[in-house]
């Protein structure tokens, strides 16, 4: 009887620990639950921070950083966007002394930045001929059409650059095409950058021998021309009905050029060389 009262206390017992324990993680649940969980802060950098970072990268202050910034937001940024701080601020110094200030700082990191590449380079060409000693370095032969390639596009870019300097405003191109031309209005895109900027000034594209106004809205589509360039008059079409004769006749030099170009100016025509226009 003993035993058996035994087994029923230690049951008893046993009972009353499951119940407590399930009570205490209940309450350990509730107490998660009703209390709020602290949210993960991520501190974030200021701007004031970064332009400090940025700042002391070039060797200037906050102040002037932000002068460089407020540059870039202008007609500068939208001229070289990635011009770097030391030229800008040089360039567009209030007093001579800044602009020499700037100046020395921009020749001293050039240096630098020299002194460090012509020293990799001594390494790399030493390791080179350690490792291969028998072999050249480069062959020459085959950089030859690379350079007349550079050549000819900086002679490109040369030109290009004198043209636009030549055109004022008011200067329209007139460009001659033929209705079964694919590629030529990448031509007539170059020749509205050389026009850019400047006002009542923009290309007129003739169509050669088109039959009807169904025969340009059809060349236009095929082209991709936008309708926008068109409302601004940035661009217009026409038909050319013997314009081009006209023109040619009275031009001494022969136009063999496979979109002939026009410049008018004043009421007066002016036939141009492609060459001559960086195309």
């Amino acid at each position: 009887m003993n035993r058996i009262n035994r087994c029923v206390n230690v049951m008893v017992l046993l009972i009353g620990a499951v119940v407590l324990t399930n009570t205490g993680l209940a309450e350990t649940a509730e107490g998660q639950a009703s209390s709020p969980q602290t949210p993960v802060r991520e501190t974030p950098v200021s701007q004031t921070q970064l332009i400090q970072h940025d700042a002391t990268r070039w060797s200037l202050d906050i102040s002037e950083y932000e002068r460089y910034l407020d540059l870039i937001r202008g007609p500068l940024g939208k001229w070289n966007p990635t011009i770097d701080p030391l030229m800008a601020l040089g360039m567009f110094a209030d007093t001579q002394q800044q602009s020499q200030r700037y100046a020395e700082r921009y020749a001293q990191q050039e240096f630098e930045l020299t002194e460090r590449v012509l020293r990799f380079q001594t390494a790399y060409r030493a390791a080179f001929n350690r490792l291969y000693p028998n072999a050249d370095l480069l062959d020459q032969r085959l950089l030859a059409p690379y350079y007349a390639h550079q050549q000819q596009k900086s002679a490109f870019k040369e030109a290009k650059n004198l043209a636009q300097r030549r055109f004022v405003e008011g200067d329209r191109l007139l460009v001659f095409v033929a209705d079964s031309c694919k590629e030529c209005f990448a031509t007539i895109r170059r020749l509205m950058s050389l026009l850019s900027g400047l006002k009542n000034s923009g290309v007129d594209i003739y169509v050669r021998d088109a039959k009807d106004d169904a025969t340009v809205s059809g060349w236009a589509k095929e082209q991709g021309i936008q309708t926008e360039w068109l409302n601004k008059q940035t661009l217009t079409l026409n038909r050319d009905e013997g314009l081009y004769h006209r023109l040619n006749s009275r031009s001494s030099n022969v136009n063999h050029a496979t979109v002939p170009v026009f410049l008018k100016r004043n009421q007066q025509f002016f036939q141009l060389k492609t060459e001559d226009l960086g195309l």
